[in-house]
């Protein structure tokens, strides 16, 4: 309603306070550091343990499960707390978790190491359930863009400076102890900084309520075309930036050295992903946020191709990877702004409907990574038969990543166009 004065000229009604779009970088970080110890940490203190890779790469597959049925779970922390103090709430529970796995010493006691990495994995993924609701309720659609980025920039760069501090430190012999709380204090500190937003007091619901509005939720989406190519769009293989989870992997097929390596897992990642996210935030709210989600998909499959075209030495790795790395932060940025858009104000549904999009995108992650690994069957002196022009087994694996992306923007390009699904062509402001 307007008002008047001076005369009667009529003003705007204030509109809403939402947090600074920056926020979202810091309390995006524990679900990030969370995630790392998934793809750096876990593989490495395996592969010191003498464990082999094929035994780890089933420790990865188990926790990557929570990620992709999270949305099962993620209702949550729709019951009572707010979402702040709930993300608070699950950074201590999964920070303990974690810190336990740290204590299991590998390889004597690997089901611990297993049940609590799993249950770590479990709880602190909630906080991106958490911040997705949070950014859906309380950011306008003309910012959501911006804070898009910024949650992407403290997940993926907080998670590699971890990295590269947690490793930093078990390779210098520091005693696990430290090295485990450490690693909490990364996740909880960052928390505590949600505290500050303005979160509007929520009416108590019974938990057979929400998780029956779970499921009318997840119908909804399912049943509108915005949502269900939305899915369609998470679960594609376009944008998943799967190799970055193989670059740490890929110094001996590049003959690489040690350096480059640990520059590409930390230092490296943090700043290229940031780099890459926060110039598409800043596209996301200029300009059509699908059409930027496959446009992220043509630059992976550029990468992708060029990586397997080049030649395997060091200079190739190193730069390769940060070029990757920047088209990964350009990914999960334009990736989070086009669920958001998606779901709208979702209301009470916000975090579930965030967590089924996020737990299609962790589906095609897992499926577009394994599927590049299966083209790795030939050796760099003998390559599969069927693919000659590429120079080995490292080459079939980064071209095929550049191929499956190639065809999934080709098959959603259609699609969109078919159904007259390509979401806003313009942000405008939101009405208060």
């Amino acid at each position: 309603m307007t008002t008047a004065h001076d005369g009667g000229t009529p003003t705007e009604p204030p509109r809403p306070k939402h947090p600074p779009a920056w926020l979202f970088g810091i309390v995006g970080i524990p679900y990030g550091v969370g995630g790392v110890f998934v793809a750096s940490i876990m593989p490495s203190f395996a592969d010191d343990a003498h464990i082999n890779i094929g035994e780890i790469g089933w420790f990865t597959t188990l926790l990557f499960v929570p990620p992709m049925i999270q949305f099962l779970y993620a209702p949550i922390v729709d019951i009572g707390p707010k979402r702040k103090h709930w993300l608070v709430l699950l950074s201590i529970i999964g920070a303990l978790f974690f810190a336990l796995s740290f204590s299991m010493r590998l390889p004597d006691h690997k089901l611990g190491f297993l049940v609590c990495a799993f249950l770590g994995q479990m709880i602190t993924g909630l906080t991106g359930s958490c911040n997705g609701g949070l950014l859906a309720m309380t950011m306008p659609d003309e910012k959501r863009g911006s804070a898009s980025a910024w949650l992407n920039i403290g997940n993926l760069s907080g998670g590699a400076l971890a990295a590269w501090l947690i490793l930093y430190m078990h390779d210098s012999g520091v005693a696990p102890l430290w090295i485990a709380l450490v690693f909490a204090a990364m996740i909880v500190t960052p928390s505590l900084a949600i505290l500050t937003v303005v979160e509007d007091k929520r009416e108590p619901r019974k938990a057979n309520v929400v998780f029956g509005d779970m499921l009318s939720s997840v119908k909804a989406v399912l049943f509108s075309k915005a949502g269900i190519t939305g899915i369609l769009l998470c679960l594609s293989p376009v944008g998943t930036a799967a190799l970055t989870n193989f670059f740490a992997g890929m110094k001996h097929s590049f003959h690489g050295t040690n350096d480059t390596r640990q520059f590409i897992s930390g230092p490296g990642s943090a700043v290229f992903t940031a780099v890459g996210a926060w110039i598409c935030g800043w596209l996301c709210d200029q300009y059509n946020r699908r059409a930027l989600y496959l446009l992220s998909g043509v630059m992976t499959a550029i990468v992708g191709i060029g990586l397997a075209l080049a030649p395997h030495d060091d200079t190739t790795y190193l730069y390769g990877s940060c070029v990757y790395l920047f088209v990964t932060g350009f990914c999960y940025s334009s990736f989070t702004a086009t669920v958001l858009e998606t779901i709208g104000n979702a209301g009470k549904a916000a975090s579930t409907q965030y967590a089924l999009f996020v737990a299609a995108g962790n589906v095609a992650i897992a499926y577009t990574g394994f599927l590049d690994t299966r083209f790795g069957g030939g050796t760099d002196s003998q390559p599969m038969a069927w693919w000659p022009t590429f120079q080995g087994n490292v080459s079939q694996i980064v071209g095929s990543d550049g191929v499956l992306n190639f065809v999934g923007v080709i098959v959603l390009g259609l699609v969109f166009w078919r159904l007259g699904s390509f979401g806003k062509s313009k942000h405008q402001p939101s009405e208060a």
